[in-house]
């Protein structure tokens, strides 16, 4: 690659780096945001990772034992756009009257899900030194607003 086309590409991934990933993050926040609680509730517990063959324990430190990350702060807002993603490919292992039941770590609605794996696919490629295609910047703009007006408007209904 020569000197001006890899200064073209920078330029191109640096002005990109700067409009798009405070956008993702925005989206980010904004599904933390709505779903505290579920996100805060699966941060310290079990997970059944499917490649070592062995329960891991979401956002702890490898050997951590469960009574000890009880102890820590649980925030939400540490769980990065790529993990908000990765977690609802996860799934719960349950041992009951010597059956084996799997069932997803972390549920998401459809919609949500497809957005979120969409920016958490953009941030890996910004951050990757990759730039987003025209098509990508065009997906990524045209949901920004949708899914804002979407997952912050939702009403929440309490029953009693």
């Amino acid at each position: 690659m020569e000197k001006a086309d890899f200064m073209a590409k920078r330029e191109k991934l640096n002005a990109q780096l700067f409009e798009f990933l405070p956008l993702i993050e925005i989206e980010r926040c904004a599904y933390i945001t709505a779903e505290y609680g579920r996100v805060q509730s699966v941060i310290g517990t079990g997970y059944w990772d499917k490649a070592a063959g062995q329960n891991q324990i979401f956002h702890g430190r490898m050997g951590d034992d469960l009574a000890l990350i009880e102890d820590r702060p649980k925030d939400p807002y540490d769980v990065t756009i790529e993990e908000l993603w990765w977690i609802t490919t996860q799934y719960k292992h349950i041992e009951r009257c010597g059956t084996d039941t799997y069932l997803n770590f972390f549920n998401m609605m459809p919609e949500d899900k497809k957005r979120i794996k969409t920016i958490a696919n953009f941030w890996h490629k910004l951050t990757h030194e990759t730039p987003l295609t025209d098509e990508e910047i065009a997906e990524l703009r045209d949901g920004h607003e949708p899914f804002l007006d979407r997952i912050l408007s939702t009403a929440v209904k309490v029953i009693r």
